[in-house]
């Protein structure tokens, strides 16, 4: 009976174990069912780290393709500018033929940049109307056909906003020219444009105009031919340099240019 009794009592003791046992399982079941929230957020969260990722890269590739077109922009300038420097200069020196240029820094560009030899252009930083006599010689000893005179940027400042101060000097050296080469053609460039932040930099400089408008009726006075080239330069901000005064090699070629069809050569 002992024996019969202890194997009901095990048995019995095996059910209740095999129970406890699947009733834990099920809470680990339920309790696993309860943290299904909290691995969603997880994996939301994962998935908008992956949407943050997805736009730095996009952001970043878009800064790099900008900056990739800029460098292209960049060669594609610098190789214009090679392009204009490889101009035919031999063919513009001939068209050019026997004419002189007498100049400022500004005219200095044509010898700078190699589009004239020195044979066809003086000029001389700093160089004013009322000190130009002796250069003015130096051409006329070169026996040109026309003399194109390029002053006046100096004068600005020199004369301080007195035009007719400016004028009285240019008119003695056209007077002078007439006296030792009296068949000699004269064509005198007005003074070209500078940019705004030039005049910033040197206040004289705003007198651009005024002392154009005194050359242009001294030009008529003395029935030499005035040349504005002012046109040329109008939106062509990229064509000064740094110093929004000075001119690169691109604007020479056009300049020469209309200064030979001015003159009719």
């Amino acid at each position: 009976m002992k024996r019969k009794r202890s194997g009901i009592l095990y048995g019995i003791l095996t059910a209740v174990c095999f129970v406890c046992g699947f009733l834990m399982f099920d809470r680990g079941t339920e309790g696993t069912k309860e943290e299904m929230p909290a691995v969603a957020w997880i994996q939301a969260q994962e998935q908008a780290d992956t949407g943050e990722i997805e736009r730095e890269w996009a952001a970043r590739e878009q800064a790099e393709k900008a900056a990739i077109e800029a460098q292209q922009a960049e060669q594609e300038e610098k190789q214009r500018e090679e392009k204009e420097k490889s101009l035919d200069k031999q063919e513009l020196r001939q068209r050019f033929g026997t004419a002189v240029i007498v100049g400022d820094s500004v005219a200095e560009g044509f010898l700078d940049y190699e589009i004239l030899e020195a044979d066809s252009i003086i000029a001389k930083k700093g160089l004013r109307a009322d000190t130009a006599g002796k250069d003015i010689e130096k051409a006329l000893a070169l026996s040109p056909a026309h003399l194109f005179l390029c002053l006046g940027l100096n004068d600005l400042e020199y004369c301080q906003g007195d035009s007719s101060r400016f004028v009285k000097e240019y008119e003695k050296r056209i007077l002078e020219i007439r006296e030792i080469a009296p068949e000699l053609s004269i064509y005198v460039n007005g003074i070209l444009p500078v940019l705004p932040e030039a005049v910033e930099e040197k206040e004289d400089l705003a007198y651009v105009d005024a002392f154009n408008r005194a050359l242009k009726r001294m030009c008529q006075n003395l029935d030499v031919v005035y040349i504005d080239s002012s046109d040329l330069l109008t939106g062509r901000e990229e064509w000064y340099q740094k110093d929004r005064v000075h001119l690169k090699v691109m604007f020479y070629p056009i300049w020469l240019d209309y200064m030979e069809e001015m003159a009719g050569l």
